[in-house]
């Protein structure tokens, strides 16, 4: 599909409108400057999609309807941390205290005096603005334009790697990946990153380019410059998870050790650069914050260095931190029985109630609160593990089986508390998802399943809501 059919040129038309309507309605940032980085930002998505080999013209509106929904959040967003909080786009007022620091921390780096010289432990993510800004000056409109490029980036991503995985067994590979972009951006929680100033949209960004070149573990490629193109992958999304959230790079070495053959003697020497490249990441980043490997792997074993007793510590929690007790405390083995309530709880989050709990961090963290889909999408995984494994590809089911142990990891750490930190893994779940729905929905078992997961999970929604309401009046 060409960009400039009559049908496609009125919608990208109304893409424009709609963003400068939003732009007059929603004031805070520059006008024309705004509306011109916006309409760049969906050509240069709109020509990276067009390279792929899985480019159709279902796919183009999806990135199209994405892009829209992005750049109108991010202008109510800007507009509130300007307009309505009585900021500026260089000052603005970040109640969020992790954008807030980020921010300081990039104002740091880029020379200027902030006063909170203890924020440049957070260097990477506000190395990365500061040096934006260098070609801006500073606005908080360009690291949140960055972030929901990064964000439209992994949607289209996440259909590149259902198709490697699933091209061969659906008869057309660029349905199965526009399904996929469908699925991944229809999860409001993981969209609603790209409008925030918060490492997600990055760190998002990040996996998606690991899984992508991961997928050459269970796949390999045709060519070897097909190779080139997945390593190269592997590589940036390292690059960029150094610059985001560097104690995860053990996570994305988990998953390579668990995706390679290790009966195979080929697939071990195609698989030692991978586990290579993620131990030199890994090193060098323990070098460069005066860390250590071995305190770094324990940390991730032990849940984590980080403020933890935060995600506990405050009223939303307070029923289920009662319920699991001292959770920080409890050794590894006791953790691991407890991964069914975490990983349970990490599913559920973030409640679909309270949607103005977190109106104050901005205005798309109302949006963030509409779980629905997710528990649609997580509904046809589940079915994945639990009927559709016997009969579905092999490179597929050890793809997701790895993707699912990785999801799992945060939900040891946190006790399932913080659902956000697993929100990276969705674009290597999805697969699984869009496989049942294209080959598997029409079973009898299905029909059965949809039934009886739709009643649990509402009876398991009303239960907890129940439960918090009764824990926040205590």
């Amino acid at each position: 599909m060409s960009l400039f059919n009559r049908t496609f040129t009125i919608a990208q038309c109304l893409y424009i409108a709609i963003i400068l309507g939003a732009l007059i309605l929603l004031p805070g940032a520059d006008i024309a400057l705004t509306l011109v980085t916006m309409v760049g930002v969906w050509i240069l998505v709109a020509l990276v999609y067009r390279s792929t080999s899985s480019c159709n013209t279902p796919g183009l509106w999806v990135l199209l309807t994405v892009t829209t929904m992005l750049a109108v959040g991010t202008i109510a967003n800007i507009h509130y941390f300007t307009t309505v909080s009585g900021g500026t786009t260089e000052v603005p007022i970040l109640n969020n205290p992790d954008a807030r620091n980020y921010f300081l921390d990039a104002l740091q780096q880029s020379g200027y005096n902030s006063g909170f010289s203890e924020y440049v432990d957070r260097r990477g993510y506000g190395f990365l603005i500061s040096t934006l800004w260098g070609i801006t000056g500073v606005t908080i409109v360009a690291p949140l334009i960055a972030n929901m490029v990064m964000m439209l980036l992994s949607v289209i991503i996440s259909g590149q790697i259902a198709s490697r995985l699933l091209g061969q067994y659906d008869k057309h590979s660029r349905h199965i990946s526009t399904i996929a972009m469908i699925m991944t951006a229809s999860v409001c929680y993981w969209l609603n990153s790209g409008t925030l100033l918060l490492k997600e949209a990055g760190t998002c960004f990040a996996f998606a380019l690991i899984a992508l070149g991961l997928t050459s573990l269970c796949k390999r490629p045709y060519n070897r410059a097909s190779y080139i193109k997945l390593i190269s992958s592997f590589i940036g999304g390292l690059v960029m998870l150094c610059f985001m959230r560097y104690k995860y790079i053990p996570i994305a070495l988990l998953g390579t050790l668990l995706l390679i053959s290790w009966r195979n003697r080929k697939a071990i020497i195609y698989g030692i650069p991978f586990i290579a490249l993620c131990i030199i990441a890994w090193t060098t980043m323990a070098i460069i914050f005066d860390n250590n490997i071995s305190g770094d792997a324990g940390g991730m074993v032990e849940g984590g260095n980080i403020q933890l007793a935060y995600f506990f510590d405050n009223d939303q929690h307070r029923f289920y931190n009662n319920m699991i007790g001292n959770y920080l405390s409890y050794p590894m083995w006791k953790r691991i029985l407890l991964m069914p309530v975490s990983a349970a709880t990490q599913y559920l989050v973030p409640f679909p109630w309270n949607f103005t709990r977190d109106i104050t961090f901005g205005y798309t963290l109302l949006y963030a609160h509409i779980s629905y889909p997710w528990y649609i999408i997580g509904g046809l995984i589940l079915y994945f593990f639990i009927f559709g494994w016997r009969t579905v590809p092999n490179n597929l089911l050890r793809f997701t089986i790895v993707a699912a142990i990785m999801w799992l990891v945060p939900a040891y750490m946190f006790a399932g508390t913080v659902s956000r930190y697993a929100l990276p893994m969705l674009p290597m779940l999805i697969p699984a998802a869009a496989h049942v729905f294209t080959q598997l929905r029409h079973r009898q078992s299905f029909k059965i399943y949809c039934a009886i997961y739709c009643t649990l999970i509402i009876a398991t929604l009303i239960v907890c809501y129940h439960l918090q309401q009764s824990g926040i009046s205590q």
